[in-house]
């Protein structure tokens, strides 16, 4: 989108961040990335998919259905850890480029689906919609980060 956008005429972000702007930002997010990946090298996968569920992120997910926390655990456990070490490292928040500008210039329908129970993510996309006024935005009641696996039905709904 942010190389060719004439190519897309629309567009369905879910729960994303556009980048950071600001350096500092960007290097503390390194930081906190390089520390994710050592605790992943140092201890092992499921210690680092037990440590990255305990996030706050995550803390609206505690009521989903055991069954598919279960699932959602066995596909984290099912990761490489060098991949994913890999993909941290070089595809992390801390190393994305901001897509603020392609963003707010995009020319083709754009649609912002983010959780209300997420306030981090809904900042953004309220940001998101200040500085592009034209996108359609979707905040999903009782959800948090995740509203692929809080709720599937709902967003399929909206996907539709």
């Amino acid at each position: 989108m942010a190389l060719d956008p004439e190519r897309f005429r629309r567009a369905t972000i879910i729960s994303a961040h556009p980048g950071l702007e600001d350096a500092s930002q960007r290097a503390d997010r390194l930081a906190a990335d390089r520390a994710w990946i050592r605790r992943l090298r140092d201890d092992g996968i499921e210690a680092f998919v037990a440590a990255w569920e305990s996030q706050p992120l995550f803390a609206s997910q505690a009521g989903l259905p055991s069954a598919a926390l279960a699932r959602q655990r066995r596909r984290r456990l099912g990761q490489r850890p060098t991949g994913l070490a890999a993909s941290l490292e070089q595809h992390g928040l801390g190393r994305m480029p901001s897509l603020w500008g392609a963003l707010t210039a995009f020319p083709g329908d754009l649609t912002w689906i983010v959780g209300a129970s997420d306030a981090r993510f809904l900042g953004i996309a309220r940001e998101v919609l200040r500085r592009r006024p034209a996108t359609r935005l979707h905040v999903l009641p009782g959800v948090g980060h995740n509203p692929l696996l809080e709720c599937p039905e709902i967003l399929s709904d909206l996907l539709a």
